[in-house]
């Protein structure tokens, strides 16, 4: 739980500094357009960490969750880490696929925090 709270509060992190430098006029495109090929990335990496820590029983309240902080906060940080950075400009998969795999492997039964 601990390395898939690292990753959702540095993609937080990611897309408020990139809200701040859009906001101070940086010219940044707006963030309303969603990858797909990460968006799926993330879904399948999300998808993998739950099959590897296949624990304790989905049920439908975790589903939503696993969505949004598996696979869309993950993909909207890579894109957003994309247009302010020339060198993760071709790195924008694996902030989606590194952020599913850490909140898909999620195991509230485990002895460890992470």
């Amino acid at each position: 739980m601990l390395i898939a709270l690292i990753f959702a509060i540095a993609e937080t992190a990611i897309l408020i500094t990139y809200t701040v430098r859009r906001a101070k006029g940086a010219d940044l495109p707006a963030l309303n357009a969603v990858n797909i090929r990460n968006l799926i990335l993330a879904a399948l990496a999300t998808a993998l960490g739950y099959a590897v820590t296949h624990h304790y029983a989905l049920s439908g309240a975790d589903v939503v969750p696993l969505v949004v902080l598996g696979c869309v906060l993950p993909t909207q940080a890579g894109t957003a880490l994309g247009h302010m950075s020339t060198f993760w400009a071709r790195l924008t998969w694996l902030p989606a696929v590194l952020g599913g795999l850490a909140v898909g492997s999620v195991d509230p039964n485990a002895p460890w925090p992470w």
